[in-house]
């Protein structure tokens, strides 16, 4: 582990997989921004039996999210999910996994990035947990972070603060009496030459200084990152540093708050961290986000300080601002004592390979406006996330309604929303409105989500604005149905057969295609795959033989899924296609429904 080094970077969905024989049973993660590519990414990885990122097949994707639907929860700051640029057919199926906190940005900001995960393997379980500052968003910002892993070795060692953490801060994710018992009990195996102090975190609205003192007594040398400072909380560093602390940051950062006593600004690239991500560039083997990411900008939040051999250090999500660490934004830190002497050298080595910003001839004055005209827009967002909305949808279509008048900031802004599925289609939210119709139809089964994308543009600077998705409780929606009809779209008439024979024998027919392929592009059906081929009376014995229980429920399961597909394949305009297609639903439904009743299961 060292820091500023292409070779020893790793990727957090390449931690958080499941080993041989695992599989997980709960998974919460926090984080500030959200991209629900990034987070379709998090579930192939949690779910999907692929080793490299975003690499599936049509049927791995729906695989990973049978298994990952009810096991994972990503909260997020309200109002700070990315509008993705490409793959939205899809991503509906994530609207049940997340979460927003609603934290007016305003005063507090909901900023932590966390991950607790729970995996099975047959009587025993594993936890790992991981804290640092990376938001899951497509950012190839430098970033750092911490995974530890549950153990039984000889040296792993209790961290109680983990299950006190997943009790407070993660209170939203309901954590069982089960699950917290077993994370009291837990002894934690951290990366060598690492030992964990202790974890700190605040809610939003709390006030909780994270740097009381020296870190260590008398340290001889202290260095820092953050791409975000002010005053106050350099203030707070120099608390807990050696007389000189050398600061990691950026020229916009650094220009508006320096000179600082006692601290030496060293400059690096501004961060990105709401890029999203790009799935064809992960398949393909390029550099990108989750593997080998090129160098971009400091989004890393970091203090250490060494005295000798010893080193003290804090990463996590709080940058070096009066709010991050001492509140109101909820944040989590973690607190080490490294051992590792090359660990902290090359820390150092990776904050002076900044260049002294006292060398530069530096005018952030554009820069500067621009920060300050985001943050007036922010402002006024803030205050329309404050008004309560939801989605109702009729034979009148799909709308959009405010749960109270109208509030003064919709004269501030222009403010639009159009369908998760229909990104172009705005509809302005007007100062005197309370309802605003989305769809002038109801939506299809498979077209249901409760995502809207919301749009606000300043006034005074048509350039300045900002596109976000939004998750609303809606009037109507049958989840259970919507998820049937949106993978059986998503398989099609041309994989069905496909779909059912790896249900049965675990053989997966579109091995050789990607899941972001488009759904018009999977081709012909596969005139070979009879129907009376897969579902013989030696191929249903073997599966039952295999696993008697997990061959019941995906009986049941197919039988459920059965009039989605014959719903969705009714739709089909190509008459012959639509009659074969049709036909294998009718032919399949008999002998489904006789092994069904044969095993006994619940109607």
């Amino acid at each position: 582990m060292t820091f500023g080094r292409r070779d020893d970077r790793i990727s957090i969905l390449g931690a958080l997989r499941p080993g041989t024989g695992q599989a997980v049973t709960r998974a919460v993660v926090t984080t500030y921004s959200l991209d629900l590519v990034a987070m379709l990414g998090l579930v192939l990885a949690l779910g999907g039996d692929a080793e490299a990122e975003f690499d599936a097949s049509p049927l791995g994707l729906v695989k990973a999210f049978e298994r990952m639907r009810g096991r994972l929860l990503v909260l997020h700051q309200l109002g700070r999910v990315v509008a993705p640029s490409a793959h939205r057919s899809v991503l509906p199926l994530l609207d049940t996994m997340v979460h927003a906190v609603p934290s007016n940005e305003r005063r507090a900001s909901w900023h932590p990035k966390a991950a607790l995960v729970r995996y099975s393997a047959g009587s025993s379980a594993q936890w790992r947990f991981w804290i640092g500052s990376r938001n899951l968003t497509g950012s190839t910002d430098r970033d750092a972070g911490l995974v530890l892993v549950t153990s039984r070795e000889k040296a792993a060692r209790p961290v109680p603060d983990v299950a006190l953490l997943a009790a407070d801060l993660l209170a939203d994710a309901r954590f069982s009496g089960e699950e917290l018992a077993e994370l009291k009990t837990a002894k934690w195996l951290a990366p060598p030459g690492v030992t964990v102090r202790n974890l700190l975190w605040r809610r939003p609205d709390q006030t909780r200084r994270f740097v009381e003192g020296p870190l260590l007594t008398r340290a001889e040398r202290a260095c820092a990152v953050s791409p975000f400072i002010d005053r106050g909380g350099l203030a707070e560093v120099t608390k807990a540093a050696a007389r000189e602390v050398r600061l990691l940051t950026t020229e916009t950062a650094g220009t508006s708050c320096g000179p600082f006593d006692g601290v030496r600004f060293h400059v690096d690239a501004a961060p990105d961290p709401a890029t999203p991500v790009s799935v064809e560039q992960q398949q393909d083997g390029a550099a990108g986000e989750f593997n080998e990411p090129p160098a971009t900008g400091v989004h890393a939040k970091l203090l250490a300080v060494t005295k000798g051999n010893k080193a003290a250090l804090m990463l996590g999500s709080a940058n070096l601002t009066r709010r991050g660490l001492i509140g109101p934004n909820a944040e989590a830190v973690a607190i080490l004592d490294v051992a590792d002497p090359a660990l902290t050298e090359s820390l150092h080595g990776f904050v002076e390979s900044g260049v002294e910003l006292a060398s530069l001839d530096v005018d952030t004055t554009e820069e500067l406006e621009e920060e300050r005209a985001k943050r007036e827009l922010d402002h006024v967002i803030s205050g329309f996330l404050e008004v309560g909305c939801r989605l109702s949808q009729n034979t009148d279509g799909l709308h959009l309604l405010l749960d109270e008048d109208p509030p003064d900031t919709l004269r501030l802004a222009r403010f639009e929303a159009s369908p998760f599925l229909d990104p172009d289609g705005w509809s302005e939210i007007a100062p005197a409105t309370r309802s605003v119709r989305l769809l002038s139809n109801p939506p299809l089964p498979s077209e249901q989500t409760s995502l809207v994308n919301f749009r606000a543009t300043s006034l005074t600077g048509p350039e300045v604005s900002r596109t976000w998705i939004q998750s609303l409780e809606i009037d109507g929606l049958d989840l259970e149905r919507r998820d049937s009809a949106l993978l059986a779209r998503y398989v099609g008439a041309s994989r069905f057969r496909e779909w059912l024979r790896s249900l049965l024998d675990g053989v997966d027919g579109t091995g050789g295609q990607r899941w972001s392929d488009p759904i018009g592009a999977q081709g012909a059906r596969d005139p070979a795959a009879q129907l009376a081929q897969i579902f013989t009376l030696e191929t249903m014995l073997a599966a039952w033989a295999r696993d008697h229980e997990t061959f019941e429920a995906r009986v049941g399961g197919m039988l459920g899924m059965l009039d989605s597909f014959e719903e969705m394949f009714a739709t089909i305009a190509d008459e012959d296609e639509r009659a074969a297609a049709l036909s294998d639903v009718e032919e399949v439904r008999p002998f489904l429904q006789a092994v069904h009743d044969a095993v006994g299961l619940p109607r």
